[in-house]
């Protein structure tokens, strides 16, 4: 018996090491940090994050949604921090995220909560939205095709 533990001792640290490997393979760090809600001040201005379903799952029945809470999107702007790059995958869009203020887009990247991916191959967490459910507002048609006129075929600004 002893004979089998010490055996199984000895490849629990190579288990260990080629767990860790694997575990950290896909994680290769971006040039530098992206802030999505960058250093932009909620206290002024009319801010939303508008959500547009597109085609992919979505969180739970969430298809077009706003968050307008301004405490929401402050404790969002400390969360949104993009460190490391995603694997390249075919797995489509399910979101279009788009930050914007009165009259302008400001931020919009297309995401995919599933496969845990942003515009730019950058790894984008899902709990980054998940998290915030209890304040979604679904968009009525009326509101979503207001949304759409207003702002979504409008150039970012710079």
């Amino acid at each position: 018996m002893r004979t089998i533990k010490s055996a199984n001792m000895k490849f629990y640290p190579k288990i260990l090491f080629i767990s860790m490997v694997l575990l950290f393979a896909g994680c290769e760090r971006l040039p530098s940090e992206i802030k999505f809600f960058e250093n932009y001040d909620f206290s002024t201005g009319e801010y939303k994050l508008l959500v547009f379903g597109t085609e992919g799952d979505w969180i739970d029945d969430y298809r077009d949604f706003y968050i307008d809470d301004i405490e929401v999107l402050k404790k969002m702007q400390k969360q949104w921090f993009f460190k490391y790059k995603s694997d390249i995958l075919a797995c489509g869009y399910g979101y279009i995220v788009m930050l914007v203020d009165s009259n302008e887009v400001l931020k919009e990247a297309e995401v995919n909560i599933d496969c845990k991916y942003m515009t730019g191959w950058i790894r984008f967490p899902k709990r980054y939205l998940s998290n915030h459910k209890a304040h979604f507002k679904r968009m009525t048609e009326i509101e979503k095709k207001e949304f759409e006129e207003k702002y979504r075929w409008k150039k970012v600004k710079k």
